[in-house]
Order: structure tokens, then C-alpha cells, then sequence
């Protein structure tokens, strides 16, 4: 029914979307201070130098964890783009469909006269070549892809052949994820070690070992031979480690940084300095109620139970006082521009304390209950699981909150220790989300919940075209929302920061991290 994923990927797949959520760094629903401006110059600028938290364990786009995905971004370029509205556009590739109506053979046709960095061809062999090497790699969202079969039918044309439907085949061929994201087959054949220190892509870019300090700081200068000349914006991209945000923002105002991921708590000391400040609400936070049929014995085994809980979060006031015009409150689990999002659902839990109560009565629990949660110890989640700790209460619950460093949540999180917990959790195509959120074998559905429903839909969705695969992912969602699986409360902002010296970096609802190649300079 699905395409087949192992524990192992799964758990190193959501942990660091997870990871990811906590620390606000990536993905979803995005607006900005600054609308592009469609008459940027495209003029070359000398250096761009990007700043983000955390380094790349491999510079292989097969080894590469999905949230370090700009370093890879200079040197590799992808087969598909998407584009600020979330359209699909050409990259490496020309053309590309399915050609049965199962969503399991997927053809793309590459673009002629490409040459990777090291200077051999782009084509059919060599791609087939990169897809078997990522089918070997770690890449915690390699596996979008791999599980197939890989033929050349053609010079520049490559069949994927998948025994389960991959109907978001395309979307994850994009730059979005690395898995799209093409090496040299001389590389990989050659010395693939070589490629954790070192890139071989068809990019604009190409590492410069010298200037580079593994860990700290990674350049690329730009290639003579590029086969897009017009998208090459700077003569170096120099990509900085800089852990906090705070010495990310005085990077900005010092001069010495020009684009950096930042964070909730320095929104408005940015804004106020004069830099672009582009954001994406895409992280939804809150309760997940992972004991719904009852394993531990638990009241969260009755419908009615959870849905009190929904009830019983003020998610207006939360929204309003924690993240502002930043974000947003929501009881779904993806953001309103993502396949799956329902719009007659919107306040389908409106705070209501007396409901909350009089539904746990119904259920046996007019005096409450004691709820033992997980939860991390990082500032946001914090922040959130004293918030969920002083609502509940207001209806009678009582939780007994354990919070803990990021790793031992994850192992309380996804072990199955605790009735429920309080995560954060990336916005996705609904469909994607059944194998991390809510999946039987999802990371983050930990006691194995079931229901032949979601799968029937699932399955239904997998093999369906663009439109009726909307229709059965807005089943699943509204029987996820009704059902109570999850009590969400807000969408977590993403941001990012960029001098004046740039031209007005695009986000969307589509699309909120904008492409390192689609940076210019201002003026």
C-alpha cells in the first residue's frame, strides 16, 4: 500500500523534523516584510555569506540530514524547481509523468549539454547511477525516492520503476529536499568517501577546500562552466556556523553576514534594525495523544477524553500572546496551503471550558484525571508545556509533566513510555505525513494506532491523480481531527534575516525558504 520504510529511517527521518520544529529552522505555510521585486537586478555581486546553526555531518547530498541542505544547495542542482508559489518548473530535468495511473512509473527526461563540476556529462547512465547511490545513502529523506528501480530508456530519458505509488515523486525531485539533488556518477563510482569533504554536482557552485574550515565555514566559488550563467548571482557563497541567534543578528548589523536563519525572539529587534524579515508559520506545537486505544489503561482511550482536551486549550490566546502576526492557531496538523488541510475545520475545537468538562464527565471523569506527558526542555517547548499544564488543569487534568533534553524525549517520546506529549512537528503534503505523524509505523504514533480507515485512504490517495488525492487526504485529516489524535495549538513561525544589500528575498504560503540560487544582490 505504502512504500516500504524501516524503523530505523523513520526515527532518524522525524527526529530531526522534530529537532527541526524546536529549534524553528525549516519549512511551511510563509509570508514576508519585503515582497519581491520582480525588477531585481541581476547583476553579480563579490560574496554572499549565509549563516545558519548547525554543520553538515557529509557534503553528500545521500548522507546529508535534510535540515543542513543548504550546504549542498551551491554545488548541487536539482532536477525539479519549485518556484515561490510552489509551481514546478525545470532544473536538470526537462519533462517528467507518470506513465501508469497507479503512480508507481515515473520517467524524467534530462536536459541536454549539463556537466558536473568535475567535468563529466550529464545523462540517463549517470543518473540511474546517482538514484542507486542514494538507494545506499542516510539521508534522512532519501528514501522519498529510493526502493525502485532505475533504467536509461533513452540517452536523457531515466524510468523509475516502484513496486508501491510514489505520487509526490515530482515534488520530491525538487530543491527542496536533497533527494533531488544530482552527483556526478565518475564521483561516485571513483571515490564516493570523497564526496563528505568535497562536491561533484552540476550546481552553480564548487567547494573551495582551501577556504573551507569543516565545521565553521564552507565556501564555493562560482564554475566558468556552469550551463546557467544567468543564475549565478555572486562569485562566492560563503556559508557560516554561527550556533546562536543572537550573534547571527549582530552578524547582520556588523556587515559581516548577509542572509541568517533566525528565531521568535529576535522577529522584532531585526524588523526594527531595518532588515528583511521573512517568516513561515509551518510548525505546529501542542499535545499528541498517543494512547488512543487505551494501552496504558488511560482515559485517552475514550474519544470524548480527547476531545475535552481540545476543548479545554485556548488556542486564540496562545496564538495572540506567544507569536502574534507571526502565526497562527490551528487543531490541524498541516498549514492551510498544504494538500489536506480542511477549511470547515478551522475553530472546530473553539475554546470552550464547560464542553471540556461536561464531555469528561460523559466519560467517567467528572473529577479529572492525572495525564503523564513527555516533553522537551528546549526554550519553545517549555514555553508550551507550561501553557498546556495551566489550561488542563483549568478542567480538571493534571499533568504530570517529565521534560528532558532533546534525546531522552525522543527516546520517552517514541518508546511508548507515555500517554501522551507535547511535540512540534513540520507541516507536510498530508499524504508524507502518514509515515512519520500518524502511520501505524510512524516515529510519532509510537503505541502502533490503527484505523482500517486511514489506511483505505491512504491507499486510495497514493494512486490517485492531484485532485482526487486532495479529496482523500482531507478525509484523513477530518477523521483526525474529529477522532482527537492530536490536540494542536499553534503554527511556530520560521525566519529568516537579510541585509538591505539584498534584493527582497521571496517566501510564500508555498514555499518558505528561499533557494541559495535565488539570492541576488540589491540595487
Amino acid at each position: 500500500m505504502r512504500s516500504t520504510r524501516t524503523k530505523a529511517f523513520q526515527r532518524r527521518a522525524l527526529t530531526t523534523i522534530a529537532a527541526a520544529a524546536t529549534v524553528a529552522m525549516l519549512a511551511g505555510c510563509a509570508a514576508s516584510k519585503n515582497a519581491p521585486d520582480p525588477e531585481a537586478t541581476s547583476s553579480k555581486g563579490d560574496v554572499l555569506t549565509v549563516a545558519v546553526a548547525s554543520a553538515p555531518t557529509s557534503l553528500d547530498p545521500a548522507n546529508m540530514e535534510q535540515s543542513t541542505s543548504p550546504f549542498a544547495q551551491p554545488a548541487y542542482d536539482a532536477l525539479i524547481l519549485e518556484d515561490a508559489d510552489g509551481e514546478l518548473e525545470p532544473g536538470l530535468a526537462t519533462d517528467w509523468q507518470f506513465l501508469d495511473d497507479e503512480n508507481k512509473v515515473f520517467e524524467i527526461t534530462l536536459r541536454e549539454g549539463v556537466t558536473f563540476s568535475d567535468g563529466s556529462e550529464l545523462n540517463a547512465e549517470a543518473l540511474v547511477k546517482n538514484f542507486e547511490h542514494f538507494d545506499t545513502g542516510t539521508s534522512n529523506v532519501g528514501t522519498l525516492i529510493s526502493g525502485g528501480t532505475y533504467e536509461a530508456t533513452g540517452p536523457y530519458t531515466v524510468t523509475m520503476t516502484w513496486e508501491t505509488p510514489h505520487p509526490l515523486a515530482a515534488n520530491s525531485l525538487t530543491q527542496r529536499w536533497v533527494a533531488g539533488m544530482v552527483i556526478s556518477a565518475e564521483a561516485i563510482e571513483n571515490d564516493p568517501e570523497a564526496l563528505a569533504t568535497q562536491t561533484a554536482g552540476a550546481g552553480p557552485y564548487v567547494l573551495d577546500a582551501d577556504e573551507t574550515v569543516f565545521g565553521s565555514q564552507y565556501t564555493y566559488t562560482a564554475r566558468d562552466d556552469y550551463w546557467a550563467p544567468e543564475d549565478q548571482h555572486w562569485n562566492t557563497i560563503v556559508i557560516k556556523v554561527v550556533e546562536t541567534t543572537d550573534q547571527r543578528l549582530n552578524g547582520l548589523k556588523t556587515g559581516e553576514l548577509d542572509y541568517v536563519a533566525g528565531d521568535l525572539t529576535t522577529a522584532s529587534a531585526a524588523e526594527s534594525a531595518g532588515f528583511q524579515v521573512a517568516y513561515a508559520p509551518t510548525i505546529f506545537v501542542g499535545l499528541s495523544l498517543l494512547d488512543r486505544d487505551g494501552t496504558f489503561g488511560s482515559p485517552l482511550g475514550d474519544v470524548r477524553v480527547r476531545q475535552a482536551i481540545n476543548y479545554a486549550l485556548d488556542r486564540e490566546t496562545v496564538a495572540e500572546a506567544l507569536v502574534g502576526e507571526y502565526g497562527f492557531p490551528s487543531e490541524q496538523t498541516v498549514v492551510p496551503s498544504e494538500s489536506g488541510y480542511v477549511e470547515d475545520l478551522a475553530d472546530h475545537y473553539a475554546f470552550d471550558l464547560d464542553k471540556a468538562k461536561s464531555l469528561l464527565a460523559e466519560a467517567g471523569y467528572p473529577d479529572g484525571f492525572t495525564l503523564p506527558v513527555v516533553a522537551s526542555t528546549s526554550a519553545t517547548q517549555s514555553l508550551i508545556s507550561q501553557v498546556i499544564v495551566e489550561q488542563l488543569a483549568a478542567a480538571g487534568i493534571t499533568v504530570e509533566l517529565d521534560a528532558r533534553p532533546s534525546a531522552d524525549y525522543f527516546q520517552g517520546m517514541a518508546g511508548a513510555q507515555f500517554a501522551a506529549a507535547v511535540i512540534g512537528y513540520g507541516s507536510q503534503p498530508m499524504w508524507m505525513e502518514y509515515d512519520g505523524l500518524y502511520g501505524p509505523e510512524a516515529v510519532f504514533n509510537p503505541f502502533g494506532t490503527q484505523r482500517d480507515e486511514i489506511d483505505e485512504l491512504s491507499a486510495k490517495a497514493a494512486m490517485a491523480g492531484p485532485d482526487e488525492r486532495e479529496e482523500y487526504e482531507q478525509e484523513i485529516q477530518r477523521y483526525l481531527v474529529e477522532e482527537a489524535w492530536f490536540a494542536p495549538m499553534v503554527y511556530l513561525p520560521v525566519f529568516y534575516y537579510a541585509s538591505d544589500e539584498l534584493a527582497p528575498i521571496a517566501v510564500s504560503d508555498a514555499r518558505p525558504q528561499t533557494p541559495l540560487r535565488e539570492i541576488r544582490p540589491a540595487g
